[in-house]
């Protein structure tokens, strides 16, 4: 088995049952009657149970339900950071449940992002460190200036050379979002984006990532209480007792 370092995005192998295409796919995530059970108590208990879904590339989806639903738990499956129990797991045409560890890693390191409740910046990069980390990892060419241009673009262009420590929470999440659109990733997971914001600044957060979504085609998936903010999504799925449930059209951002 080979390094992370060693393992190209372009070469792993593609997925054969999906009708995505290796570097240029049509559909950027495919779900075929994926289940996942744990243990708790000495007794199965199952999390997922047979779900379907499929996300065209550049289109918008939000996953809502009730706390406890499986929606985290999906969201984890969908980006390759947990296997499923059962069935067929395609992100951006690679059969991530064929796929070892390493070479999941690889898939993610070049073509998926993530936005988190709880910023997950690195305290001790400033904002432009953090936003440059994820086009350094990349090998992307010249990361400074288009770090520098994707601070400026949330509107962090004086903000540059602050701590995380030293940036209001609604900054914080906009330096979380630059460092999320870095070297154009093919998908993006977004898991409660504005959970910890007050109902202004999370406002201004909704709209920078659904302008900076717009901006790039990125493929956008997130999961949210906030009804709101998932009309924006093109689509809205519904996660009760391990099932999906299409909802309906949401309205046009």
């Amino acid at each position: 088995m080979r390094n992370n370092s060693d393992i190209s995005f372009c070469s792993l192998e593609k997925s054969t049952t999906s009708s995505a295409a290796v570097c240029g796919h049509t559909s950027a995530l495919e779900l075929t009657r994926v289940g996942k059970t744990v243990q708790a108590g000495g007794q199965p208990l199952t999390l997922l149970n047979a779900v379907s879904l499929r996300v065209e590339a550049g289109t918008s989806l939000a996953i809502v339900g009730a706390s406890g639903s499986g929606k985290s738990t999906l969201l984890g499956i969908m980006a390759g950071l947990d296997l499923p129990s059962s069935g067929e797991l395609s992100l951006l045409g690679y059969r991530l449940d064929q796929l070892e560890e390493d070479q999941r890693a690889a898939v993610r390191a070049e073509g998926v992002s993530f936005v988190f409740q709880n910023f997950q910046l690195l305290p001790g990069l400033t904002a432009l460190e953090n936003v440059m980390l994820p086009l350094e990892i990349r090998q992307q060419p010249k990361p400074l200036p288009e770090a520098r241009r994707l601070l400026e673009s949330v509107g962090l262009g004086h903000r540059m050379s602050h701590y995380p420590s030293q940036l209001s929470g609604g900054e914080q999440q906009r330096v979380a979002l630059a460092r999320a659109f870095a070297g154009q990733p093919g998908i993006l997971f977004a898991d409660e984006p504005t959970g910890n914001l007050d109902r202004a600044t999370g406002k201004q957060v909704e709209d920078l990532l659904f302008q900076l979504n717009a901006e790039y085609g990125t493929t956008l998936v997130l999961v949210t209480h906030d009804p709101q903010l998932a009309q924006r999504c093109q689509r809205q799925v519904c996660m009760s007792d391990g099932q999906l449930q299409e909802v309906a059209t949401g309205a046009s951002v």
